[in-house]
């Protein structure tokens, strides 16, 4: 930053200041007889208001009348928009062009009223003219769709389609646009996640700014603010956790993957992180025990169980998790112990058999995730029968896991694929039907009945497209009765091959239809496609929420 960094509201009156001391001193020096005088180049700035209002993205133009007393070179003249902070001085420069024609951003990186300064300095004279103006700007930004994307050259951006005012908006690489500092060359990324967190950094102080985004990468776990997207070393995970040396061997901790069954209430703001092949349980009171022992620990012993790198869980510490090393589904719950320490472990669950055994040696699991914040499903293959089943999971019930369902697969169509060969198990929030995808192909059933597939590939991959992303909108988005599918286009450019479509699915008939925004046509209102192009290749979707 150049010296506009020291400069103080009010500088003119100290150059005048100089002007006097120069000229009082020149009256003691003996006239030599040099009578050639330069005239003085002054500036006269008008046509700028007093105030302006715009939004976080939005452009900014303002064309002042900049008017010389004297011609002058254009090289010997400078221009500055700058952001000032309390103390009169700047924060950041907008732009260093005569007219200002900006889309907001850093150094403003939230809504609330800045202060500006337009400068004129005269290169040859050193002297600087300014006009100063208020700017208001409201963040459309806050609510919406985002997503951890790849970019070109090893490095990746979060992308966003905001709600606002009841409109969806398009932004593309909020990182680089709030000039964040979080490391990303050189660094795959593996998932993204938001909720409500207590520990999480933020730059308010009020509760309903307690909101944690989460990004994980194969180099590190880190969390960026959500107001601005800034991060610091001390955001990292490591900081977080007492970490024992006998579960990490000293090694810097890399989140594999997260699980976050929450909602935006700040009392149910746990998560569940997997790191090394083990489970562990996050919970913003408990933040300085994270860490402490991995969750997927029988209560009888201390050492960990081999776990599957699935959960089923929901907001209030339960959990389903699943025991390979004895191929059994277990639970998991919080007992604490002492004041110093908090024991987590799981229990074998087996005792009701009515829809099916949850110790069943011939069980290998397939997938488990939730379905809702109260529902979660599990695909085992039964090897005995070569079988393989969907398993229905409830938890409305004192939060124990109930099982309420159990059905049997046909056989996929396609030749030969396999259940292992799928990716994504995607049911719906709402209604009966469960999405499989590979990487390039898309088969729905319905779940209740098992009858027959419907092979909607055409309808859910672009031609030439593959998925790289498949999820229903239950869980902490803001539409229970969708299914999103991100896809990318292997032979298009890095960074901007991604594209991200929602999906209605019809009660009864289970026909899929591209989704429009609003969902009902509205009197004197378009409706929108749901689908966005442009992006990098999507890792990962989330819904931002910070209220």
């Amino acid at each position: 930053m150049n010296n506009i960094t020291n400069i103080v509201v009010g500088g003119p009156r100290k150059w005048i200041l100089w002007i006097l001391v120069a000229c009082a001193s020149t009256a003691c020096v003996k006239d030599k007889g040099n009578y050639q005088y330069r005239e003085i180049n002054t500036v006269a700035i008008s046509g700028i208001l007093e105030g302006y209002s715009t939004t976080l993205g939005g452009r900014l133009k303002i064309t002042p009348e900049v008017i010389f007393s004297v011609s002058d070179s254009p090289d010997s003249i400078k221009y500055e928009w700058h952001v000032l902070n309390d103390n009169g001085k700047s924060m950041g420069k907008l732009s260093s062009e005569r007219n200002l024609d900006v889309e907001v951003g850093a150094p403003i990186k939230k809504d609330g009223v800045y202060t500006m300064l337009y400068c004129v300095t005269n290169l040859s004279t050193g002297v600087l003219y300014y006009r100063r103006f208020n700017l208001v700007v409201r963040d459309r930004m806050a609510n919406g769709y985002i997503m951890l994307c790849e970019r070109e050259n090893e490095s990746f951006d979060i992308e966003l389609i905001s709600i606002y005012n009841d409109t969806l908006t398009q932004y593309h690489n909020m990182l680089d646009f709030y000039d964040s500092r979080l490391p990303r060359t050189g660094r795959k990324p593996l998932d993204l996640a938001c909720y409500c967190d207590e520990a999480s950094p933020t730059l308010e102080s009020d509760g309903k700014k307690k909101y944690a985004i989460w990004i994980l990468t194969d180099k590190g776990t880190d969390r960026v603010r959500t107001e601005d997207f800034e991060w610091q070393p001390e955001f990292n995970i490591s900081t977080l956790s007492i970490i024992p040396d006998k579960y990490t061997n000293g090694k810097t901790l890399v989140a594999e993957k997260m699980h976050a069954p929450t909602t935006n209430a700040l009392n149910k703001a746990i998560n569940y992180i997997r790191c090394d092949g083990n489970w562990y349980w996050y919970n913003w009171p408990g933040r300085v025990y994270f860490y402490v022992s991995p969750i997927n620990v029988a209560v009888t012993g201390g050492t960990p169980y081999k776990s599957a790198p699935y959960i089923c869980a929901v907001a209030s510490r339960s959990a389903v998790l699943f025991n390979e090393d004895a191929n059994r589904f277990e639970y998991q719950n919080l007992s604490s112990s002492g004041n110093s320490a908090i024991v987590l472990h799981t229990s074998r669950l087996g005792e009701d058999k009515t829809f099916f055994n949850w110790e069943n040696p011939d069980y290998r699991l397939i997938y488990m995730d939730n379905i809702d914040l109260a529902k979660g499903f599990a695909v085992v293959k039964n090897v005995a029968s070569g079988k393989c089943e969907l398993l229905s999971i409830d938890f409305s019930t004192g939060n124990i896991p109930r099982k309420t369902g159990q059905a049997e697969f046909p056989p996929l169509p396609g030749g030969g694929l396999s259940m292992e060969d799928i990716r994504f198990f995607v049911p719906h929030g709402k209604l009966p039907y469960m999405f499989l995808a590979t990487d390039e192909k898309v088969f729905m059933i319905n779940s209740n009945t098992m009858s027959g597939w419907r092979d909607v590939t055409a309808t859910l991959v672009p031609s030439g497209h593959k998925i790289s992303k498949m999820k229903n909108t239950a869980i902490r988005l803001a539409d229970a009765s969708r299914i999103l599918v991100a896809t990318y286009d292997p032979a298009g450019a890095a960074g901007q091959n991604g594209q991200l479509t929602f999906y209605d699915v019809a009660d009864g008939s289970g026909d899929v239809t591209l989704a429009r925004h609003p969902r009902t046509a509205e009197e004197g209102r378009y409706q929108i496609d749901m689908k966005w192009t442009g992006f990098g290749k999507i890792i990962n979707v989330d819904y931002r929420e910070p209220k």
